[in-house]
């Protein structure tokens, strides 16, 4: 479990900066943009008929298609978010982001659940190679969506001007300076997450081995999860659009550090999908408010090579937390690694409030607001 989680990243960690290099160097990024994905969603094909084809060794082959998938993933993702810059509106960029993460969270929630029962009555491999079979299916019509998108003409007064061939040490030193917000939002946001990557691997070790949880609870979790995914983006949104990015997402940041303590300290399942449920309502706190000052902090004229150097430091911490986690539950055991992850996350939140990464600090006006905002409002009568 450590490796597959690590592997990929490792993979990742090497290619963002060439991938940023190869997509600067088109007329128009969106075709590889689109292509990329389609050679990221094929590799579910081979994960379906590994086991029909392969005697021996299956394990270890999946984790290297799994590695494979990373280097078109790679070119996706250095992509995707100039496009949702470029296509997006900074004033609807709330709305559109929040409401893509429900119906995105709505799909997973109905089919995870589903798939969890069907899994269970099923025989191994073969169900969990149809269940790769629909991924694929499912990932092909994501595709031709994305394939659809268009990017809006920009008049030529409004394109920058293409930065001339730098060194790569010089290409990022560019970036990082002409966006220094950029930069501190990097720094928090690893720090942040280097107690989720380290704790990642071990939720399911811990429910499956630890308290003994079947896939039937384990889709249920994961429905809940994404029940509360869904409703958290909807009251995150009305949040965000009273009190704004920065204020939002430093109220939403303690509570998602909170959650793998709770996890840690409540071992028992019933409870964990009350904790699941309600930790995931300020996970889309935090993931709306950090996109949102993310697209609006990429440095403009680098922004393939700052989002390409952003995320290999992201995936270098992906690629060693995870080892890290599994040694850790291995030597203290996977509750208190989970704890220990609850307090790494709450220095990054710690990171967050002293070091802003946009303007706006939180106030008891935000938090009234922020109330109001998802609170239904008192009816008030008419005085006879």
């Amino acid at each position: 479990m450590g490796l597959l989680s690590s592997l990929p990243a490792l993979v990742a960690v090497f290619l963002f900066l060439p991938a940023a290099r190869l997509l600067e160097r088109q007329a128009s990024y969106r075709p590889l943009v689109v292509w990329s994905l389609l050679g990221a969603r094929i590799g579910y094909l081979a994960l379906a008929l590994l086991p029909s084809i392969a005697s021996s060794g299956v394990p270890e082959i999946t984790v290297a298609v799994l590695v494979a998938m990373a280097v078109p993933s790679v070119i996706f993702s250095t992509g995707w978010n100039p496009l949702l810059a470029d296509v997006i509106p900074e004033r609807r960029r709330a709305t559109v982001l929040s409401w893509r993460s429900i119906l995105s969270s709505g799909t997973i929630a109905a089919l995870t659940y589903l798939i969890g029962l069907a899994l269970e009555r099923g025989s191994f491999p073969s169900n969990y190679q149809w269940l790769y079979a629909i991924g694929l299916a499912g990932g092909l019509v994501s595709t031709w969506l994305v394939s659809r998108v268009r990017i809006p003409e920009t008049p030529p007064a409004e394109v920058p001007l293409l930065h001339t061939r730098v060194s790569l040490r010089q290409g990022i030193k560019d970036s990082l300076q002409e966006s220094p917000r950029f930069a501190r939002l990097m720094v928090n946001t690893l720090v942040f997450n280097l107690g989720a990557w380290m704790v990642g691997p071990l939720y399911v070790i811990y429910y499956v081995q630890e308290l003994g949880a079947a896939d039937g609870w384990i889709g249920l979790h994961t429905t809940l999860i994404h029940l509360g995914i869904m409703l958290g983006y909807w009251g995150w949104r009305r949040i965000n659009h009273r009190i704004g990015d920065n204020p939002a997402l430093l109220m939403a940041l303690p509570f998602a550090a909170l959650y793998p303590v709770l996890v840690g300290v409540l071992p028992y399942l019933p409870v964990l999908l009350v904790v699941g449920f309600v930790g995931h309502l300020f996970i889309p706190g935090v993931d709306l408010n950090h996109s949102l000052i993310f697209l609006r902090r990429v440095p403009p004229l680098h922004r393939h090579t700052g989002i390409a150097f952003y995320s290999m430091v992201m995936n270098l911490g992906a690629f060693v937390c995870p080892i890290i986690g599994v040694a850790l539950a291995g030597a203290i055991g996977i509750r208190n690694a989970l704890i220990l992850g609850g307090v790494l996350r709450a220095i990054g939140v710690a990171l967050f409030y002293l070091r802003p990464a946009d303007e706006g600090g939180i106030t008891r006006a935000h938090i009234r607001e922020a109330l109001r905002a998802v609170l239904p409002a008192k009816r008030r009568y008419p005085q006879v």
